[in-house]
């Protein structure tokens, strides 16, 4: 049997119920409902495969342009509802030694929250996009001053201003390029930890993850579609029905407010 060692999950639908990306708009600016319908067109289409990531977020990520630091950690820490059972899946996941990595187009700002929330410990990686954020019209800053200023605001400093005088320039720095990308990165990670790819798992929710969950399989490892849309279903199902060599493929619970990602560790550590 094999031994699962390195777990990959999207976040946006597998991890979380929201979609992060355009809901942190309709937050950030509730005046503004526009901002919010534009980047929910551009997203629906991407994730039922319409459009490319890279065009999808050539339209949303001006829409985010002065969303405040403040409001997107607030959101993070307020508005996203995770799927049941997540803390014991990333704990069990930590307790029998298997890496988890969240492999996710969503943005960084929105995975340092959930890193300073959860701990370090239960997270081996992370790859997604970056939103950009400034303070005055050309000082950017990097990820580690983001995630410094993310770990205080949970930590409790929440009263400093410089939260509400940084905000997103509305450019996107892409880290996943598309579709094929969660694959490739999650290879390159499973490669420099000598990881062989049978050992591995991805886990999506959207045809954002298709190839991503189909490459995974067809290297020996696990794809799962879980809280799955019907794109993805029909698509995989199509998948299994033709290419012989497809590999192991699952399809966890339907979309539903009720999806509990614990019914995958079964697959996860029953392999090992």
């Amino acid at each position: 049997m094999k031994t699962i060692r390195l777990v990959s999950s999207d976040l946006n639908g597998t991890l979380v119920h929201q979609h992060t990306m355009m809901d942190m708009i309709l937050v950030g600016f509730p005046e503004e409902p526009e901002r919010f319908e534009r980047a929910k067109d551009a997203f629906m289409k991407q994730t039922s495969g319409v459009l490319s990531m890279k065009e999808a977020f050539s339209i949303a990520g001006p829409l985010t342009k002065g969303l405040r630091l403040r409001t997107a950690i607030e959101y993070a820490l307020l508005e996203m509802r995770f799927l049941d059972g997540f803390f014991d899946f990333i704990r069990t996941l930590r307790e029998k030694d298997i890496r988890f990595v969240i492999n996710s187009t969503g943005y960084s700002i929105t995975t340092e929250v959930i890193k300073a929330v959860y701990g370090p410990e239960y997270f081996h990686d992370f790859i997604c996009n970056r939103l950009l954020f400034g303070r005055g019209s050309s000082y950017l800053l990097d990820e580690k001053e983001i995630s410094g200023l993310v770990a205080k605001f949970v930590g409790g400093d929440k009263s400093s201003c410089i939260y509400d005088e940084i905000t997103a320039v509305g450019k996107v720095e892409l880290g996943i390029q598309d579709e094929s990308e969660k694959a490739r990165l999650l290879f390159e990670i499973a490669d420099r930890m000598k990881i062989h790819r049978s050992s591995i798992v991805h886990i999506g929710d959207t045809m954002g993850d298709s190839r991503g969950i189909c490459e995974v399989a067809r290297h020996g490892g696990i794809g799962i579609a879980f809280n799955y849309n019907d794109s993805l279903k029909t698509y995989l199902e199509e998948i299994v029905r033709t290419d012989p060599a497809a590999g192991e493929i699952f399809l966890i619970s339907p979309k539903s407010g009720t999806s509990d990602i614990r019914d995958l560790l079964p697959i996860v550590y029953g392999a090992v």
